[in-house]
């Protein structure tokens, strides 16, 4: 059901942002960054315990897509509903690691 509920706000909060998406290019990095959120939402959600591994999709949709286009998009609403470390713990477990001290959102990764 939370799942369900976070796939649904996610959505809400796609269509809500795309009109200050500017130009095709950012708008397909925002599709792409959102796609990659709604295919974790077992492994980033603050409310739900993270499983020992991100799930095969979740890693498929990350190693596509990447994690550049999923930092650019994360705003303070993303952040309110994602735990940020999590979603850095994934893009490590699927072969995608941020680098330490990088920025993704307001986020700055640990360790450096």
């Amino acid at each position: 059901m939370e799942k369900q509920i976070f796939c649904q706000f996610l959505v809400v909060m796609m269509l809500l942002s795309s009109s200050q998406i500017q130009g095709d290019l950012r708008k397909g990095c925002y599709d792409s960054g959102i796609t990659v959120l709604m295919g974790c939402p077992d492994s980033i959600d603050k409310k739900l315990p993270a499983p020992p591994t991100p799930s095969e999709g979740c890693c498929t949709l990350v190693r596509t897509i990447g994690m550049k286009c999923v930092c650019e998009i994360v705003n303070k609403k993303i952040e309110d509903t994602i735990d940020m470390q999590k979603l850095v713990n994934v893009a490590a477990a699927c072969g995608r690691p941020l680098a330490p001290g990088s920025q993704c959102g307001s986020y700055r990764v640990p360790g450096a």
